[in-house]
C-alpha cells in the first residue's frame, strides 16, 4: 500500500519546521497539556462546539477556555507553518479550519478579530473583482493555504484558539519574589550589623568610663604614712 502524499507533506513540513525554528523555551506554561506552544502564544484545537453558530460563538467558546484566548490569527509564515505541521503531528483535524479573520467593508481591507496587525497573508488564490461582503477566511490544513469563505458557512464543528503564553507574567512574578527576598534579607543584615556595632560601642564607652574613674580618684594616705610625713616634716624644720 503507497503513503499518501499528505503524509509526506506533513513529515517534510514537520522536518523543514524543526530545523528552521529555534526550540521553545522550558519556562513556557500553557494553560493545559491541551495546549501547544510556539513563540509568545498557545494554541488548542479544541472539540465539541454543540452551541457554535457562529464566528461569535467560536470566539466565545475559546474566551472560556482560556483566559485572553480568542480565536487563531496567523502574523507569518513561521506561525503558519506551525500550525499546518501540529495539524499533521498533533491535532489530526478537519480539512479546514476558520481563521480569525474578516473583511472589513467600512475600510475594504482583511482584520483580525483580536485586533492584531495583518501583516502576512497566505491565500491560495486572489481572484478579481469579487465581492468580499460577509467574507471571512479559512485554512486548509494539509497545505496550509488560505481561502475565502461566506462568514456564515464556515466550518463550526472545531475551533482552533490561541492564547498568550503565561511565562512571562511568571517572570516578572519571580522577579519580585526574587526582589522582595533580597531586600528582607539585606535588611536583616543591616539590622543585626547594626545592633552589633552598637554593642560593641557601648562596652567600649562603658570601659573608658571605669578606667577615667579609676584614674581620678587620688590615693589618701593610711595614719601610719600621715605620721611619718609629719616627722619628716618637722625634722626637716
Amino acid at each position: 500500500m503507497g503513503v499518501p502524499s499528505h503524509a509526506y507533506s506533513c513529515l517534510l513540513s514537520g522536518l523543514l519546521l524543526g530545523s528552521a525554528l529555534p526550540s521553545q523555551g522550558a519556562d513556557v506554561a500553557c494553560p493545559s497539556s491541551t495546549w501547544l506552544s510556539f513563540g509568545r502564544s498557545c494554541y488548542a484545537l479544541l472539540q465539541g462546539v454543540l452551541k457554535a453558530h457562529s464566528i461569535d460563538d467560536f470566539r466565545e467558546f475559546c474566551r472560556d477556555n482560556a483566559s485572553g484566548a480568542d480565536i487563531i490569527s496567523i502574523n507569518n509564515k513561521e506561525e503558519n507553518a506551525f500550525i499546518r505541521s501540529s495539524f499533521c503531528t498533533h491535532w489530526h483535524g478537519p480539512e479546514y479550519i476558520s481563521l480569525g479573520m474578516f473583511f472589513d467593508i467600512d475600510d475594504n481591507v482583511f482584520k483580525w478579530y483580536d485586533q492584531s496587525k495583518v501583516n502576512f497573508t497566505n491565500w491560495v488564490e486572489e481572484e478579481s473583482n469579487e465581492e468580499l461582503i460577509n467574507t471571512c477566511a479559512i485554512m486548509h490544513t494539509a497545505s496550509g493555504g488560505w481561502k475565502k469563505a461566506s462568514c456564515e458557512h464556515l466550518p463550526l464543528t472545531e475551533i482552533l484558539c490561541e492564547t498568550t503564553i503565561l511565562y512571562e507574567k511568571k517572570y516578572l512574578a519571580d522577579n519580585t519574589a526574587w526582589t522582595t527576598t533580597l531586600i528582607i534579607t539585606s535588611t536583616i543584615i543591616v539590622s543585626v550589623s547594626a545592633a552589633f556595632i552598637w554593642l560593641l560601642y557601648q562596652r567600649r564607652v562603658s570601659s573608658g568610663t571605669r578606667c577615667t574613674a579609676y584614674n581620678s580618684i587620688t590615693p589618701v594616705p593610711s595614719s601610719d604614712e600621715a605620721i611619718l610625713i609629719e616627722e619628716e616634716n618637722e625634722y626637716t624644720a
